[in-house]
């Protein structure tokens, strides 16, 4: 039951810290008077050689992906059948393990899951 309090008395504090962060950043003066400085300001604008360097990366990421794919289907290509289906199998095991089916933080927070489980001591043999 104690466990379980203090449990919802850390959701309770995790949930205040947002609320009590203020809006906007502050900066004191010289003299000790609060200036509040506005968090958003006006944006730098990109440049155009800037935007053409950002669009070539792009195409060279697509390219390269591109590329990527078509060698692991060539050398996919290349294997026995045998092997192939072996390949799909392992690459299918691969996905829903990585994948998986994950819980929650509050789900593991509030449920027993992710605990330690306590070991019992074995009792002292009485020398008589």
């Amino acid at each position: 039951m104690k466990f379980r309090v203090n449990k919802w008395i850390l959701l309770g504090l995790l949930m205040l810290i947002p609320v009590a962060a203020p809006a906007q950043k502050t900066k004191h003066s010289l003299f000790g008077k609060k200036k509040t400085v506005a968090t958003t300001g006006p944006v730098a604008k990109k440049g155009k050689k800037q935007k053409d360097g950002e669009k070539v990366k792009e195409k060279q990421k697509k390219a390269y992906e591109k590329a990527r794919k078509k060698e692991v289907k060539r050398r996919f290509n290349m294997q026995t059948k045998e092997t192939q289906a072996r390949m799909k199998q392992t690459k299918k095991e691969a996905n829903q393990f990585n994948k998986g089916k994950q819980d929650s933080f509050f789900v593991k927070l509030f449920s027993g899951k992710g605990k330690k489980k306590k070991k019992h001591k074995k009792p002292k043999k009485n020398k008589s």
